[in-house]
């Protein structure tokens, strides 16, 4: 019999086998859009403008991952940077007219996948699921083990 932490490693390798899954989908996909643009972009489109270190501790990445997805992005013409009246050196990172048209491609294709799986879930189904990834998400120990 499994105990509560084996069910949680249980849940932990799910939400990975997941993630690699939807990544090389999207990857592979026609839009064609990489993991690390796709967050940015995400993230970006339901905020505002931000520099490259806020972006990076918000979606919880290195800024050198999230810098080399905002040049891709960028070279894509999906991003583009604007003066940050606040800081002359780290600009702002925004979704260009491209990027917004290309977000909703992406959300709209999860949506299409999503939708077998969506009529065999409950609301409250879907809410226990996003609670369990949430307590885990802020109540698990992330640092490394030499730093504890």
């Amino acid at each position: 019999m499994n105990t509560s932490g084996e069910n949680l490693s249980d849940v932990m390798r799910a939400v990975g086998l997941l993630y690699r899954r939807a990544t090389r989908t999207f990857e592979q996909d026609r839009i064609g859009l990489p993991v690390g643009v796709r967050a940015v972009l995400e993230l970006l489109s339901l905020t505002t403008a931000q520099p490259v270190p806020r972006i990076a501790e918000t979606l919880l990445l290195s800024r050198q991952f999230v810098q080399r997805s905002v040049d891709h992005g960028i070279e894509l013409g999906i991003f583009e940077l604007q003066n940050n009246p606040a800081h002359r050196r780290s600009r702002l990172v925004s979704v260009t007219a491209e990027g917004r048209s290309t977000i909703e491609r992406v959300l709209q294709r999860e949506q299409e996948l999503l939708v077998v799986a969506r009529e065999q879930l409950t609301e409250d189904e879907i809410s226990t699921c996003l609670h369990v990834l949430h307590t885990i998400r802020e109540q698990a120990d992330w640092s490394p083990a030499d730093e504890r």
